[in-house]
């Protein structure tokens, strides 16, 4: 019996299922994260009195999440695990570098 190689293990029905699943689902977290952040910036720009700015930050808030998770989960989709676990990466490493105030949206 002959060892399979990843290019036939991939032709396999079924084979890059969970691959495509995890980099949808993974996308989508990527994306909620990325949506809020965005849409808090864009919405709170808009300032004002009576705290107008700050309902539509979080009005685009929820915008900016939904829209970011269905994108995410689509890119997640459309490019595999690989670059979607690349661009996670670039997302959580901007997060996390405190030599920045703000994640770079």
């Amino acid at each position: 019996m002959r060892e399979l190689q990843i290019s036939e293990i991939n032709e396999v029905a079924g084979a890059g299922f969970f691959d495509t699943l995890g980099a949808g689902i993974l996308g989508s977290i990527t994306g909620i994260n990325v949506g809020l952040a965005k849409g808090g910036v864009s919405g709170g720009s808009t300032g004002g009195i009576l705290g107008v700015g700050a309902i539509a930050a979080a009005v685009t808030m929820v915008i900016g999440g939904v829209q970011g998770a269905i994108t995410g989960f689509t890119y997640g989709l459309v490019n595999g695990w690989d670059k979607t676990l690349e661009a996670f990466n670039n997302s959580t490493d901007q997060w996390f570098d405190h030599t920045i105030p703000t994640p770079k949206v």
